[in-house]
């Protein structure tokens, strides 16, 4: 019984390693759509995907927000920093964007040249923190 048992599950590993899973796996369209600012948590989202960053690493990284400052024409202050931060996403300047507010926490911004800067640096300070190639 348990010398069937184990040879279909040895089986089953051994043709689920022939099995093309890029189809299988679909890409999330919604992470070329916007981004997902979590309010609560300060994190942004690539969509409704898991590709996230913290704002919170920013404070101690500040010279990567130099290109999101510049697009966004103010610079990022403190005390609280990543607050300052979501708060020049949701309230972009000359009203060259619209935060679209989802929730109470959530809020959607549309993917462009503005937000994708944001993400950029939010990338770089990332790159800072946890890239020890850098």
């Amino acid at each position: 019984m348990f010398y069937k048992i184990g040879s279909v599950l040895l089986l089953g590993i051994l043709v689920s390693g022939c099995i093309k899973t890029d189809n299988l796996l679909q890409r999330d369209p919604t992470s070329r759509e916007y981004y997902k600012l979590d309010t609560r948590d300060l994190r942004l989202c690539r969509g409704e995907t898991t590709n996230c960053f913290g704002l919170s690493h920013i404070a101690s990284a500040r010279h990567h927000l130099r290109p999101m400052e510049a697009r966004y024409g103010q610079r990022v202050n403190g005390p609280n920093y990543p607050v300052n931060f979501a708060r020049m996403l949701i309230n972009p300047p000359a009203g060259s964007y619209t935060a679209e507010q989802v929730s109470d926490r959530y809020y959607h911004l549309p993917v462009n040249e503005w937000t994708d800067t944001a993400w950029e640096s939010l990338e770089n300070v990332y790159k800072a923190h946890y890239d020890r190639r850098l």
